[in-house]
């Protein structure tokens, strides 16, 4: 069974928001990334998730257990201007799909870059996604969100 199946979009649909520092890294909080993912550039990179085994040596940044609420967006700032907001669906009980923007922006606020990709995973299982510029190793946690949908 495919753990991530990458679909690359082009919207990025409006909802809640909340904002999050970044975690710390940690020996408790690591996960798997790919070894057989070839580097790419920038410029003609294809966004990519695999749940390969880890390499002792991570060549992104590893966001730990990402605590998320069902269609709410969850902004990460991974520092040098970059922030990557995360929107969770939960399609069924094994399946969610997490629509991932990575957002670049100048000293002075102006968007510099923007990579909007959607992966489909299992909740609590960790994974790794390759925006070619920055790669992401993360274990989606969704939350329940005690005020009634509407």
């Amino acid at each position: 069974m495919t753990v991530g199946t990458v679909i690359l979009t082009v919207l990025l649909t409006p909802g809640c928001k909340k904002n999050l520092p970044p975690e710390p890294v940690t020996g408790t909080n690591a996960v798997p990334v790919a070894t057989d993912v070839p580097p790419a550039d920038e410029t003609n990179a294809a966004p990519m998730a695999t749940n390969a085994p880890a390499p002792a040596h991570f060549r992104g940044k590893d966001l730990g257990v990402v605590q998320l609420t069902n269609r709410c967006e969850t902004r990460i700032q991974v520092g040098d201007g970059k922030s990557c907001t995360i929107k969770p669906l939960l399609l069924d009980p094994e399946r969610l799909r997490l629509t991932m923007t990575l957002e670049s922006k100048l000293a002075d606020g102006k968007t510099r870059g923007l990579k909007i990709m959607t992966v489909v995973t299992k909740p609590d299982q960790p994974f790794e996604v390759d925006f070619g510029s920055l790669v992401f190793a993360l274990t989606p946690q969704l939350v329940t969100n005690s005020s009634p949908a509407p």
